[in-house]
């Protein structure tokens, strides 16, 4: 595995997809998709396309398991 992919799964928390998380903003949301270098995910709620991609580094601040 390539060192950068490593350090770059290891900042993402252990989130998997599928997932339940609750956001900084106190909405909850479900992890859609991880990437290499950032995470999207899908509120619950209103909209059925309601989607946001933060950086895996900002993971931390925004999301809580």
């Amino acid at each position: 595995m390539h060192m950068e992919h490593a350090k770059a799964v290891l900042d993402a928390c252990h989130l998997r997809e599928g997932q339940h998380v609750l956001m900084a903003t106190g909405r909850a949301a479900q992890v859609h998709n991880l990437k290499q270098t950032t995470i999207v995910f899908r509120y619950f709620g209103l909209g059925a396309d309601d989607f946001v991609e933060i950086p895996r580094h900002r993971v931390p601040e925004m999301v809580r398991v």
